[in-house]
């Protein structure tokens, strides 16, 4: 009977230690989504004016924290993309992959933020290289929700 006791002691604390490593996971979780970039366009800049096509994957994720000094919440996010370009009128095939990380303070248990992703367009073959600048509407809460828009995708000349 000491025997079972003891079994079953061992078992309640394994238990319980499990169920507060899970709950500390769960205070600050990994919550991640990717969404799929088709056919948006952008201008480039640097040859006339010309549409180029995106296609590709935009991979957004984000942890939150409590800043200890002033009891907010920090938002953690990364931004990345990994993306192919074609010219509408020359053919010309780009591709673009770069990443960005982001931290935003809140008292709220949400928060939003418009954050820049640039990311060299390189050429794959003849054309100029160029910089691309996704710009991204990111709103994030303690839930674990999370939605990225793209705003719209700039060009500038050189990388």
């Amino acid at each position: 009977m000491c025997q079972l006791s003891k079994g079953a002691a061992v078992f309640t604390v394994m238990f319980l230690g499990l169920l507060v490593s899970t709950a500390a996971f769960a205070q600050s979780p990994l919550n991640a989504t990717d969404i799929a970039i088709a056919n948006q366009v952008t201008v480039n800049q640097c040859s006339a004016g010309e549409p180029v096509a995106l296609n590709g994957t935009l991979h957004v994720q984000y942890s939150v924290s409590t800043d200890p000094s002033s009891g907010a919440n920090l938002f953690s996010i990364s931004a990345s993309n990994n993306l192919s370009g074609v010219g509408q009128t020359s053919g010309a095939q780009y591709a673009a992959a770069d990443s960005g990380d982001y931290t935003v303070s809140s008292t709220q248990s949400s928060a939003e933020a418009t954050v820049e992703l640039k990311a060299d367009m390189v050429p794959q073959g003849a054309g100029t290289a160029m910089s691309l600048t996704q710009q991204l509407h990111i709103t994030v809460d303690t839930a674990g929700d999370l939605t990225v828009q793209v705003l719209g995708n700039t060009t500038s000349c050189g990388s």
